[in-house]
């Protein structure tokens, strides 16, 4: 039965030094081995790149019993590495002592570095936001215009050490005249971009300047409005 599954079902000593006791095919196949014989009795430790993670495993086996999602990086027998996910159960005999630790492992290594990839683009496109001289802004959709996000520009222009104190502010107090605001959403409403819509706003300490904006009203797959994405420079000097 368990040589249909794709998963790595396994069954090692108890140690942090234990070999393994039992492994199904797949498991022998993630792991390089031409079948289950190859890996009974090799060290668990050993097919982790850095051991102490085997370690770690065991440890919080011992206080938690049951361990769900632990990932790793390991190796295969050729010194492949491959990112592994296991779930893991410490068994233990009638009188409490630790005897075998079930476990099922899959290679999650597609996933992992489709993870990572998102994770390397979010950071470029910091990087460029955050190189931009112009503010780059998310808010709520409705009158008072919470901030989601802003770039450093952005927080900069608006009188703000950091994006985050610019964060959950709302973008309708920064207008000298309220009405703007209540321009803007109007014009959304109906056209859904608006290019360099200009309006008198004020910094943090009160400072007044003139902005110039394009905002993009974005809505869900029911026309439900989800937020407002724009692009906001201070044109005072020209």
């Amino acid at each position: 039965m368990f040589d249909s599954l794709k998963e790595a079902i396994y069954q090692s000593e108890p140690e942090v030094e234990g070999a393994f006791t039992f492994i199904n095919k797949a498991g022998a196949e993630i792991l390089g081995f031409d079948s289950p014989k190859e890996v009974i009795g090799t060290k668990v430790r050993d097919i982790y790149v850095d051991a102490g993670d085997r370690r770690r495993l065991c440890e919080r086996l011992e206080k938690e019993g049951t361990l769900r999602d632990f990932t790793s990086l390991c190796k295969r027998k050729n010194g492949e590495t491959f990112y592994a996910e296991r779930t893991s159960t410490l068994v233990r005999d009638e009188s409490g002592k630790a005897v075998a630790i079930h476990g099922v492992l899959r290679d999650i290594s597609e996933r992992k570095k489709a993870e990572l990839d998102i994770i390397e683009s979010e950071k470029r496109y910091r990087l460029l936001f955050n190189s931009l001289k112009e503010g780059i802004f998310q808010c709520e959709p409705g009158k008072d215009g919470v901030f989601t996000w802003i770039n450093q520009a952005g927080a900069d222009i608006l009188g703000y050490s950091s994006p985050e104190e610019v964060i959950g502010s709302r973008l309708a107090d920064i207008y000298v005249n309220p009405d703007d605001r209540k321009e803007l959403l109007e014009k959304l409403e109906d056209v859904e971009v608006w290019r360099d819509f200009t309006a008198y706003c004020k910094r943090k300490n009160g400072e007044k300047f003139i902005s110039e904006t394009t905002c993009n009203l974005v809505r869900d797959e029911n026309g439900k409005p989800l937020r407002i994405e724009g692009v906001f420079r201070d044109i005072t000097e020209r």
